[in-house]
């Protein structure tokens, strides 16, 4: 199914991230092809502004992808841009450093009042919000992140404020991924247009079609 840049971008590293790449790019064409009605080896896909990929020919479906070892999410909307960012929960090193010079003083008062677990999934939260609404516009972690300020609590995704933009333009919400990822999907449509968890489907790769 892929084009013949998508197999040489696959191509490098160890035979497992390889794999992963592989998959990836598979379960996006698979899931563009039953949106559209087309073949998915037939799907061209670009690179839009800011290196956003776009699909050719896309008729207003956009779509994004985020990965985080074995889990990979896919999402799609018509006419409306959107994003989304997964990230597994496991310590990083030079958390508080991060949070201090990255965050905006409100998200790093807040996640400085939580201990442990608690304090790990904040992070994590409140770094996919901020990354799922960068790739929804195009920037991606070009831009700073302290110019993006998110809720960090998990009752109400919301999106406080962003230069140059109006936050009540936008939709965040949590993706239920269990115990150990976290996720948020950020777009463009004024709230409540998501709901504050947003579970996950499966799609099956076996049938490509």
């Amino acid at each position: 199914m892929l084009a013949t840049d998508e197999r040489e971008l696959s191509a490098g590293g160890p035979d497992d991230r390889r794999r992963r790449r592989v998959v990836a790019r598979t379960a996006l064409r698979i899931a563009l092809a039953r949106a559209t009605g087309r073949p998915a080896a037939s799907l061209e896909l670009a690179l839009g502004p800011g290196g956003k990929p776009v699909l050719t020919e896309g008729r207003g479906l956009e779509f994004s992808v985020s990965t985080t070892g074995d889990l990979c999410i896919v999402a799609l909307a018509r006419g409306a841009p959107l994003g989304v960012d997964v990230e597994r929960l496991v310590p990083r090193d030079g958390l508080e450093r991060i949070v201090d010079t990255r965050f905006a003083p409100s998200e790093a008062a807040r996640i400085a009042e939580l201990d442990g677990e608690d304090r790990l999934r904040a992070f994590y939260s409140c770094w996919t919000r901020k990354e799922a609404y960068l790739k929804a516009i195009g920037s991606g972690l070009a831009r700073p992140l302290r110019e993006v300020v998110v809720s960090v609590d998990d009752e109400a995704p919301t999106l406080v404020a962003a230069a140059g933009d109006d936050p009540k333009r936008w939709s965040l919400g949590a993706l239920d991924l269990g115990a150990e990822a976290v996720g948020s999907l950020a777009v463009r449509a004024p709230p409540p247009a998501l709901p504050p968890l947003i579970g996950a489907r499966e799609l099956p790769l076996e049938l490509a079609g």
